[in-house]
């Protein structure tokens, strides 16, 4: 889409996108929709806009620009309770069943261990695993080489119980961005860098599996390519944590594909 040149300063992005959107004939409505509370185990907000052509409205004068939240929202319960989900599942429901401590295998990549699985423990797990085996493999579950200074550092965190700030001082780090996840709780909004986030319960970083289990890819969806790249080269490449840190979580694009399906 070509956008007309603006000089206007100070006007959100948004609202172009609406203008140019209505100037091609449909009816636009934007929301902000928190996706812990459609079942993503992450406090994720992001801003979802929905076009409906206004020669559709025409023929169907029960639609307007609300009809997409409202419905949304309306079908959120019946979704979840279909799909043997919940609303706001914590960190521990997401993934408390791909800890290291359930033993490692070797992994895709040589010199590196990869997690096996543990018994489903929660909803949110089962559904995530449907169709995958206790005994099968992971994907892209391989676990960090961290070096020992880094897991003592990550280990004294999670005893004390530090937050962000307090390990951030205690160890008077300058990277501002790290965060000691919680068992009860979703995540925080969890972006294409794995090293912002420690483990809730283990003295390391996520694997990206447990990354895609945040944003309720399922188990079954397999992830290829580098695992992390840097410099120039983050120009170039998408790797697996930036594959997932940059998407919609699919449990929500579920929902809303049913509801613009059942609309159109």
């Amino acid at each position: 889409m070509g956008f007309k040149n603006n000089k206007k300063r100070g006007k959100a992005f948004s609202e172009y996108v609406v203008e140019e959107l209505e100037a091609l004939g449909y009816t636009v409505k934007g929301q902000l929709i928190d996706f812990s509370e459609f079942g993503v185990p992450q406090k994720r907000t992001r801003f979802i806009l929905v076009g409906i052509q206004n020669e559709l409205i025409l023929s169907k004068p029960e639609l307007n620009k609300e009809t997409f939240f409202e419905n949304i929202l309306g079908n959120r319960q019946a979704f979840l309770d279909n799909s043997k989900l919940e609303a706001n599942p914590t960190l521990e429901d997401a993934i408390s069943d791909l800890l290291q401590s359930n033993g490692t295998v070797d992994s895709e990549t040589p010199n590196f261990r990869a997690g096996i699985y543990g018994t489903a423990s929660s909803k949110y797990q089962r559904y995530v695993r449907r169709n995958k085996k206790i005994d099968s493999k992971v994907d892209s579950h391989r676990f960090v080489k961290h070096t020992k200074p880094i897991v003592d550092r990550f280990k004294t965190a999670l005893d004390k119980g530090l937050n962000g700030t307090e390990y951030r001082e205690l160890f008077k780090l300058k990277k501002s961005s790290t965060k000691i996840l919680l068992a009860d709780k979703p995540t925080p909004t969890i972006t294409t860098l794995p090293d912002d986030y420690i483990h809730y319960c283990e003295p390391r970083i996520m694997t990206v599996r447990e990354y895609a289990r945040i944003q309720s890819f399922p188990d079954w969806y397999e992830f290829k390519g580098k695992y992390t790249t840097g410099g120039i080269r983050r120009t170039q490449e998408v790797p697996r944590y930036s594959q997932i840190g940059n998407a919609i979580p699919p449990l929500f694009g579920e929902q809303a594909g049913i509801v613009i399906n059942n609309i159109i």
